[in-house]
């Protein structure tokens, strides 16, 4: 067969997978996994990234050469790379800082490599033809995805038909129809999604406007433009995303305006789809609000309509309770102040290449800011420091975030540089594709700095400077052989590697897949089923922490059960095989306090059977509060524990330690009055019962009997 049929074989894989890789992302997910839509989406993009550089490779060894386009970018992808390899090197974490956080997944090592690939065979084996072709596909792909976020807030999820057939809303948690998310997971990642194609339409629709000879022809595409835009806006709009609103405000400035200024002869051109482009944005806007209510106060048609109908008399005093002091919702401005804070803190400690990528759930908690536990959130678990740069900051230090920034900076300057350049030319046929693609890039920069990337997202923010690269720079051509000789053997050895490394990312998916099956069974008390998958998921993923230290809880269960109906001899078997998982967990990821939470659960059972595992569970958890000395949950489980052993007096000034650190814990203060009853201290308890009355009003009948028969007692 001809070499040069088989390269151009290979070269329309490697544009398919491409396109296909840009369609896909978005859309998959699935209902059977532990987490429906990162997880689902990491693994796409493992497995399209296998692909795509082994048949680059075949390319190379098939034409005897080495394809590898150089880019302006390479030193400073290959710095970004280094910090990423030195503090995952240097991390507390060596696990998670290669496949990521377990439930998030991007932003580990494997996931950046991943990136760097993808960016590296785009640039060399791509054109310009599929830049815009892949461009297009992206914008029909995300115009479906956003009529299935506008069908959300409309009460019907596709979601829920797909998997329970119920066209509505009633299999989410989430209320969806407040801040839809479709199939990417959380408002905020879609919201960012969209607002990175946005100017894509706007360079589509100028585009059409500078080369369309036919009135009627170019007013079909102005419509079709204007749909797109009326959906996307529309879904954004229905995320409730401020950041995503911010992000779509800023580049439509920068679009526009640089559009003006560069082609300012032809600004007549220009008016209409500006016109456009900036009444739709009102007009949804005014109609379905924003997510800033002090744009809504002035700019809505509920507030206009609601002012008519209002008498002269003042508003009545608002009942909803402003501070979480009061039961009320913390804002969450307040809470990534917070979190901020102790990100800084981390990187105080760790300087020069961070605590180690992705690692941020372990050692932010380690620096948590007391002022943590005042807020609504005050329980929940930080993977990332809600703030991208930060992130980097505090996980790969000062060198991670200094090349993560050079890396922003220059590819800002090479591609305004590159825009500029393009408008010498009369007629602007890439300038707004770059242009746009820009605007889009610049979203990503604002969304990052109120979130954290997630897959698709990081997957433009590497792709995008590689679009621009290919835009343009004129392509370099591979000399293809023209002999018809027969392939030989070193064809096959790029797909060895390739088959081996697919089949460890379908392994990754089949183990999260009994990883999920388990907990569902865990739910159910089903402890044995629940054992059976776990075990399949430890199998095929051994030297995972989060199943073996699930793996550990169930087999205590388990131990338990067997006994209670006395089976000795098996119940001696199971104590000896969990505390063999939970030390196994504990070697691998030491840092991580929900492997510590669960050896704690572990030995706290095993204690039901043998007392002495009592202490163990103390030990425990005094590592646990090392690594995050500001929780008070865990001084106050602390105190329960002390109690158990039946050192009250210890118990007590645990407890009376953890109210220090949460003056307003209603569980710690409740169990303290209980104490103070038992030690014979009435008059602390009934302080302690009367300050609950308040925190606690849903509650107060039976705090008012306990002060009752405490006054009563003689």
């Amino acid at each position: 067969m001809n070499i040069s049929i088989i390269d151009r074989w290979l070269k329309k894989s490697l544009n398919f997978l491409f396109v296909s890789l840009f369609i896909l992302i978005p859309f998959f997910f699935t209902s059977v996994n532990s987490e429906l839509f990162e997880f689902n989406k990491i693994i796409l993009l493992y497995s399209f990234t296998i692909l795509i550089t082994t048949l680059w490779l075949t390319r190379m060894i098939l034409n005897r050469q080495i394809i590898f386009q150089k880019t302006p970018l390479d030193i400073f992808l290959g710095l970004f790379f280094l910090s990423q390899l030195l503090s995952t090197l240097f991390s507390i974490d060596h696990h998670t800082s290669l496949y990521g956080y377990y439930s998030r997944f991007n932003g580990g090592l494997f996931s950046i490599i991943s990136y760097l690939l993808l960016y590296w065979a785009f640039v060399s084996n791509a054109d310009e033809n599929l830049v815009k072709k892949i461009l297009k596909a992206s914008l029909w792909s995300a115009s479906i995805v956003a009529i299935y976020g506008i069908l959300e807030h409309f009460g019907h999820s596709f979601s829920c038909f797909m998997f329970f057939g119920k066209f509505d809303t009633s299999c989410w948690v989430q209320r969806v129809q407040e801040r839809v998310f479709a199939t990417l997971g959380q408002p905020n990642w879609l919201a960012s999604y969209l607002a990175l194609l946005i100017p894509t339409i706007f360079a589509l629709q100028l585009n059409s406007e500078f080369q369309s000879k036919n009135p009627q022809k170019s007013l079909i595409k102005n419509f079709k433009y204007s749909f797109l835009f009326v959906i996307f806006f529309s879904c954004l709009l229905f995320t409730l995303s401020r950041s995503g609103f911010l992000a779509f405000l800023f580049s439509y400035l920068v679009f526009w305006i640089t559009s003006f200024f560069c082609y300012s002869a032809k600004i007549k051109t220009f008016l209409k789809p500006f016109s456009s482009f900036t009444l739709l944005s009102l007009i949804l806007i005014f109609v379905f609000g924003s997510p800033f209510s002090q744009i809504n106060r002035f700019f809505s048609y509920k507030t206009f309509f609601s002012q008519k109908n209002q008498s002269a008399s003042p508003p009545p005093p608002s009942s909803t309770p402003s501070s979480f002091e009061d039961g009320g919702i913390s804002e969450s401005g307040d809470i990534r102040k917070i979190v901020w804070k102790g990100a800084w803190e981390i990187f105080k400690h760790y300087p020069l290449f961070g605590s180690g990528v992705e690692t941020f759930a372990y050692s932010y908690y380690n620096f948590r800011p007391m002022e943590h536990n005042l807020v609504s959130e005050w329980d929940f678990l930080y993977n990332k420091a809600h703030n991208e740069y930060l992130n980097y900051l505090a996980t790969t230090g000062a060198f991670g975030l200094g090349t993560y920034l050079l890396l922003i900076l220059f590819f800002l300057y090479w591609c305004f540089k590159k825009i500029l350049a393009a408008r010498q030319s009369p007629l602007p046929n890439n300038f707004f594709w770059l242009l746009g693609l820009l605007s889009g890039y610049l979203t990503i920069l604002i969304t990052n700095f109120f979130g954290f990337s997630v897959v698709i997202v990081s997957l433009y923010f590497f792709t995008i400077p590689a679009f621009v690269f290919v835009l343009t720079t004129p392509k370099t051509t591979v000399k293809v052989s023209s002999s018809t000789s027969s392939p030989n053997f070193f064809l096959l050895l790029p797909f060895l590697p390739g088959i081996y490394l697919l089949w460890s990312v379908i392994n990754l998916w089949r183990a999260d897949y009994f990883y999920a099956q388990g907990s569902k069974f865990t739910k159910l008390n089903d402890f044995q089923n629940a054992y059976l998958s776990l075990y399949k998921a430890k199998n095929i993923f051994p030297t995972e922490p989060v199943f073996l230290s699930d793996l550990s809880f169930i087999t205590t269960n388990l131990a338990y059960l067997a006994t209670s109906q006395n089976q000795q001899t098996a119940g001696e078997e199971l104590i000896s095989l969990a505390i063999n998982y939970s030390d196994q967990a504990y070697k691998i990821s030491p840092r991580n306090l929900n492997v510590l939470k669960t050896r704690i659960k572990v030995f706290y059972a095993l204690s039901l059977i043998k007392p002495e595992y009592l202490n163990k569970a103390i030990e425990t958890l005094n590592e646990a509060i090392k690594l995050a000395p500001t929780d008070p949950k865990l001084v106050y489980n602390l105190g329960l524990l002390y109690n158990r052993l039946g050192d009250s007096n210890l118990a007590i000034q645990t407890i009376e330690k953890s109210l220090e650190m949460k003056p307003n814990y209603v569980d710690a203060k409740n169990t303290l009055s209980l104490l103070y009853e038992q030690a014979g201290n009435k008059k602390k308890a009934l302080q302690l019962l009367e300050e609950l009355i308040k925190l606690a009003p849903e509650n107060a009948e039976d705090f008012q009997k306990r002060i009752q028969n405490l006054k009563n007692e003689k």
